[in-house]
Protein backbone atom coordinates (compact mmCIF):
# COMPACT_ATOMS: atom_id res chain seq x y z
CA UNK A 1 0.00 0.00 0.00
CA UNK A 2 1.42 3.41 -0.72
CA UNK A 3 2.34 5.48 2.11
CA UNK A 4 1.55 9.13 2.03
CA UNK A 5 2.96 10.69 4.96
CA UNK A 6 1.62 14.20 6.57
CA UNK A 7 3.34 16.73 5.44
CA UNK A 8 5.63 18.11 8.53
CA UNK A 9 6.08 21.97 7.75
CA UNK A 10 5.14 23.71 11.21
CA UNK A 11 5.26 20.88 13.34
CA UNK A 12 8.85 20.78 14.30
CA UNK A 13 10.41 24.52 15.27
CA UNK A 14 14.13 24.27 15.00
CA UNK A 15 16.61 27.66 16.73
CA UNK A 16 20.18 28.04 16.55
CA UNK A 17 20.74 23.75 15.87
CA UNK A 18 18.34 22.78 18.54
CA UNK A 19 14.71 21.42 18.87
CA UNK A 20 12.50 23.07 20.67
CA UNK A 21 9.40 21.74 19.32
CA UNK A 22 8.47 18.50 17.62
CA UNK A 23 5.12 15.81 17.22
CA UNK A 24 5.14 14.03 19.70
CA UNK A 25 4.70 11.41 17.45
CA UNK A 26 8.06 12.12 16.28
CA UNK A 27 11.40 10.42 17.41
CA UNK A 28 14.88 12.11 17.56
CA UNK A 29 17.12 9.66 15.94
CA UNK A 30 20.13 11.49 14.48
CA UNK A 31 22.12 14.80 13.93
CA UNK A 32 24.49 15.60 11.11
CA UNK A 33 25.71 18.76 10.46
CA UNK A 34 22.92 20.70 8.55
CA UNK A 35 19.54 18.50 9.89
CA UNK A 36 17.89 16.45 12.13
CA UNK A 37 16.46 13.19 11.55
CA UNK A 38 13.40 12.11 12.97
CA UNK A 39 11.24 8.80 12.69
CA UNK A 40 7.42 8.96 12.72
CA UNK A 41 6.17 6.34 14.57
CA UNK A 42 3.06 6.43 12.88
CA UNK A 43 4.20 5.94 9.40
CA UNK A 44 7.80 4.37 10.05
CA UNK A 45 9.28 6.79 8.08
CA UNK A 46 12.07 9.26 8.47
CA UNK A 47 11.66 13.03 8.32
CA UNK A 48 14.95 14.74 8.06
CA UNK A 49 14.11 18.63 8.49
CA UNK A 50 17.79 21.21 8.09
CA UNK A 51 18.62 23.79 9.97
CA UNK A 52 17.63 27.06 8.71
CA UNK A 53 21.02 28.06 7.47
CA UNK A 54 20.76 24.82 4.90
CA UNK A 55 17.13 24.44 4.26
CA UNK A 56 17.86 25.07 0.33
CA UNK A 57 19.76 21.55 0.66
CA UNK A 58 16.05 20.04 1.33
CA UNK A 59 15.47 20.71 -2.50
CA UNK A 60 18.49 19.85 -3.48
CA UNK A 61 18.49 16.09 -1.88
CA UNK A 62 15.28 15.47 -2.53
CA UNK A 63 16.14 15.66 -6.31
CA UNK A 64 19.06 13.37 -5.94
CA UNK A 65 16.88 11.08 -4.30
CA UNK A 66 14.27 11.20 -6.90
CA UNK A 67 17.10 10.90 -9.79
CA UNK A 68 18.31 6.95 -7.80
CA UNK A 69 14.27 6.03 -6.90
CA UNK A 70 14.44 2.84 -8.01
CA UNK A 71 17.78 1.20 -6.72
CA UNK A 72 17.56 -1.47 -3.96
CA UNK A 73 20.57 0.70 -2.15
CA UNK A 74 18.91 4.13 -1.62
CA UNK A 75 15.63 4.99 0.84
CA UNK A 76 12.85 5.59 -1.19
CA UNK A 77 11.48 9.47 -1.37
CA UNK A 78 7.69 10.10 -0.38
CA UNK A 79 7.57 14.09 0.18
CA UNK A 80 10.07 17.20 0.15
CA UNK A 81 9.27 20.48 1.67
CA UNK A 82 10.83 23.92 1.87
CA UNK A 83 13.36 23.17 4.67
CA UNK A 84 12.63 18.77 5.27
CA UNK A 85 12.27 15.61 2.93
CA UNK A 86 10.08 12.48 4.01
CA UNK A 87 11.89 9.10 3.04
CA UNK A 88 11.92 5.47 3.75
CA UNK A 89 12.79 4.62 7.59
CA UNK A 90 15.70 2.11 7.21
CA UNK A 91 16.12 -0.61 10.23
CA UNK A 92 19.50 -1.10 10.79
CA UNK A 93 22.86 -0.33 12.18
CA UNK A 94 24.94 1.95 10.29
CA UNK A 95 28.82 0.53 9.47
CA UNK A 96 29.75 2.38 12.67
CA UNK A 97 27.44 0.97 14.69
CA UNK A 98 28.93 -2.17 13.49
CA UNK A 99 32.50 -1.54 14.17
CA UNK A 100 31.19 -0.55 17.67
CA UNK A 101 28.95 -3.66 18.39
CA UNK A 102 31.30 -5.66 16.94
CA UNK A 103 28.66 -6.89 13.70
CA UNK A 104 31.48 -8.12 11.27
CA UNK A 105 31.54 -6.04 7.98
CA UNK A 106 32.11 -8.51 5.09
CA UNK A 107 33.39 -8.19 1.64
CA UNK A 108 29.91 -9.26 0.51
CA UNK A 109 28.57 -5.29 2.23
CA UNK A 110 31.68 -3.93 0.71
CA UNK A 111 30.37 -4.84 -2.74
CA UNK A 112 27.21 -3.91 -2.05
CA UNK A 113 28.07 -0.02 -1.70
CA UNK A 114 30.67 -0.27 -4.43
CA UNK A 115 27.24 -1.59 -6.61
CA UNK A 116 25.32 1.79 -4.86
CA UNK A 117 27.86 3.98 -5.97
CA UNK A 118 28.30 2.37 -10.07
CA UNK A 119 24.03 3.43 -9.56
CA UNK A 120 24.71 6.86 -8.84
CA UNK A 121 27.31 7.05 -11.31
CA UNK A 122 24.91 5.44 -13.82
CA UNK A 123 22.81 8.31 -13.14
CA UNK A 124 25.07 11.60 -13.60
CA UNK A 125 26.01 11.62 -9.71
CA UNK A 126 29.21 11.94 -8.02
CA UNK A 127 29.37 10.11 -5.24
CA UNK A 128 31.25 12.14 -2.15
CA UNK A 129 31.30 11.93 1.18
CA UNK A 130 30.73 8.19 1.66
CA UNK A 131 31.44 7.53 5.28
CA UNK A 132 30.62 5.02 8.17
CA UNK A 133 27.65 6.40 9.29
CA UNK A 134 26.23 7.05 5.83
CA UNK A 135 26.05 3.00 5.05
CA UNK A 136 23.09 1.26 7.04
CA UNK A 137 23.33 -2.76 7.69
CA UNK A 138 19.90 -3.28 7.79
CA UNK A 139 18.09 -6.02 9.64
CA UNK A 140 16.97 -8.42 6.60
CA UNK A 141 20.97 -8.17 5.42
CA UNK A 142 20.71 -5.38 3.11
CA UNK A 143 22.77 -2.34 2.86
CA UNK A 144 21.78 0.95 1.93
CA UNK A 145 23.43 4.60 1.55
CA UNK A 146 21.85 7.96 2.78
CA UNK A 147 22.45 10.98 3.40
CA UNK A 148 23.34 11.98 -1.03
CA UNK A 149 23.09 15.79 -0.85
CA UNK A 150 26.84 15.88 -1.71
CA UNK A 151 26.43 13.51 -4.90
CA UNK A 152 26.77 16.79 -7.01
CA UNK A 153 29.61 18.33 -6.23
CA UNK A 154 32.47 18.04 -9.22
CA UNK A 155 35.31 17.78 -6.78
CA UNK A 156 36.81 14.07 -6.84
CA UNK A 157 36.16 12.43 -3.32
CA UNK A 158 38.39 9.69 -2.38
CA UNK A 159 36.90 8.80 1.12
CA UNK A 160 35.46 5.53 0.02
CA UNK A 161 38.63 4.56 -1.55
CA UNK A 162 40.78 5.08 1.70
CA UNK A 163 38.05 3.40 3.92
CA UNK A 164 38.09 0.27 1.30
CA UNK A 165 41.81 0.42 1.66
CA UNK A 166 41.67 0.62 5.47
CA UNK A 167 39.16 -1.96 5.38
CA UNK A 168 41.39 -4.86 3.60
CA UNK A 169 44.37 -3.72 4.97
CA UNK A 170 43.61 -3.73 8.74
CA UNK A 171 40.45 -4.52 9.50
CA UNK A 172 39.97 -8.33 7.95
CA UNK A 173 43.07 -8.74 9.73
CA UNK A 174 41.62 -8.04 13.29
CA UNK A 175 40.44 -11.21 15.38
CA UNK A 176 38.65 -8.78 17.21
CA UNK A 177 35.67 -7.15 14.81
CA UNK A 178 34.19 -5.04 17.86
CA UNK A 179 36.15 -1.56 17.84
CA UNK A 180 35.66 1.20 20.76
CA UNK A 181 34.60 4.31 19.74
CA UNK A 182 37.72 6.30 21.00
CA UNK A 183 39.69 4.23 18.89
CA UNK A 184 37.44 5.08 16.05
CA UNK A 185 37.28 8.59 16.64
CA UNK A 186 40.93 8.95 17.11
CA UNK A 187 41.23 7.06 13.30
CA UNK A 188 38.60 9.52 11.98
CA UNK A 189 40.36 12.73 13.52
CA UNK A 190 43.70 11.75 11.74
CA UNK A 191 41.85 10.98 8.72
CA UNK A 192 40.58 14.30 8.77
CA UNK A 193 43.55 16.21 10.16
CA UNK A 194 46.16 14.33 7.92
CA UNK A 195 44.48 12.59 5.29
CA UNK A 196 42.51 14.83 3.88
CA UNK A 197 44.92 17.64 3.56
CA UNK A 198 47.10 15.09 1.66
CA UNK A 199 44.72 13.98 -0.73
CA UNK A 200 43.64 17.64 -1.40
CA UNK A 201 47.26 18.42 -2.29
CA UNK A 202 47.33 15.11 -4.43
CA UNK A 203 44.30 16.70 -6.47
CA UNK A 204 45.87 20.14 -7.08
CA UNK A 205 49.24 18.77 -7.84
Amino acid sequence: MQITPPNPAGQIIIQSDQVVQKPSEYTLVGKGRSAFVFKDERYNTAVKVFFTQFADLAKQEGEIYKRLSGSPFFPEIYDVGPDFIVMEYIEGHTFYECLQKGIPITDDMIDKVDEALDFARSKGLNPSDIHLRNLIFTTDGAVKVIDVVRFTQDKKCRQWDDLKRGYHRFYKRLSLKKIPRGLIELIALYYKKVIVPLRSKELTD
